[in-house]
């Protein structure tokens, strides 16, 4: 895309404890995406359970966030916004890590609480026009934490941000390779043990719809096929995606990544995002199921030009 440099723009930065995010869009209505790029950074890689950011994530923070730098510098730029989530309010050397990425890159770093990361999702998610009168269940599957949203085009009807991320269940319980089945069971249990409070609220509110944001949700769409990937989200199919997820969960990691719209930051990571996915429909009759590659990022953007 050439750039109008008489044009005004907006970004947003969402660093999470995995992939760092970079999306831009013109700084007036209506909300129009020009630019969108995701890193895998890892930056909470070992460090989760220890409270601490490594010295080798930050390098990888550091390295990926000149790139965007690079970036952003050519853009007529009218506000930026750099999000961080998990890993960073995780973290108890994140004031020291904070400094040292402001050091290498020109703007400041905020920590957002899991409420409002909660609360972003939603809005990027309903930028897209997904969102109907019923209510649907927005998931976010993140490195250190899950966002989970009810809400409907209208509203948020309720919202949480769970400490039970998909890096973080790795730390907690490692996989070999391939994974064996007790490995996948303990998974599953520790996911199980942690929601049993989100079936109340699933029923409460009369939830017919699942969706889920970028992602791992992104990877399964692309290795399903036969999606118009311009369009910002698309239905799957329950059966294809518990397929899938069945044969990626069976295999060693070198097939992983031979399978078709698998990405390569994600072939141990999307292990314990799909338990988690699976636990959720065979847990929950929804209606329908859809992916939605708006998210964070895009919801700082809608409000930075809507609000």
């Amino acid at each position: 895309m050439e750039i109008d440099k008489k044009e005004e723009f907006v970004a947003a930065l969402d660093l999470g404890t995995n992939t760092f995010n970079l999306a831009i869009a013109k700084s007036q209505p209506p909300f129009s995406i020009v630019f969108r790029i995701e890193k895998g950074v890892f930056l909470g890689k070992g460090g989760l359970a220890s409270k601490k950011i490594l010295a080798d994530a930050l390098l990888r923070a550091q390295k990926v966030l000149i790139e965007y730098s690079s970036i952003l510098s050519n853009y007529p730029l009218k506000k930026l916004s750099c999000v961080a989530t998990e890993a960073i309010r995780n973290a108890s050397n994140a004031p020291d890590v904070l400094r040292s990425l402001e050091i290498d890159v020109p703007f400041s770093v905020e920590t957002i609480p899991g409420e409002r990361e909660a609360e972003l999702v939603y809005k990027g998610v309903k930028s897209t026009g997904l969102l109907t009168k019923e209510n649907s269940i927005i998931m976010d599957i993140g490195g250190g934490s899950v966002e989970f949203i009810i809400g409907n085009k209208e509203s948020i009807i309720w919202k949480k941000s769970y400490k039970i991320g998909i890096s973080r269940a790795l730390e907690k319980v490692a996989l070999s390779d391939p994974p064996k089945k007790d490995e996948l069971e303990k998974h599953r249990f520790y996911f199980e043990e942690n929601l049993q409070e989100l079936a109340s609220y699933i029923s409460g509110h009369n939830v017919k719809h699942l969706i889920g944001t970028a992602g791992s949700f992104d990877s399964w769409r692309k290795m399903i096929g036969e999606q118009n990937l311009d369009l910002p989200y698309s239905e799957l199919s329950k059966e294809n995606l518990l397929n899938l997820i069945n044969k990626i969960n069976s295999i060693p990691l070198a097939a992983r990544l031979k399978i078709k719209g698998m990405e390569e930051m994600r072939i141990e990571t999307i292990v314990p995002a799909g338990i988690l996915v699976e636990y959720l429909l065979n847990s929950f009759n929804f209606e329908s199921i859809h992916q939605c590659s708006f998210s964070l990022s895009e919801g700082v953007l809608w409000e930075m030009i809507n609000e």
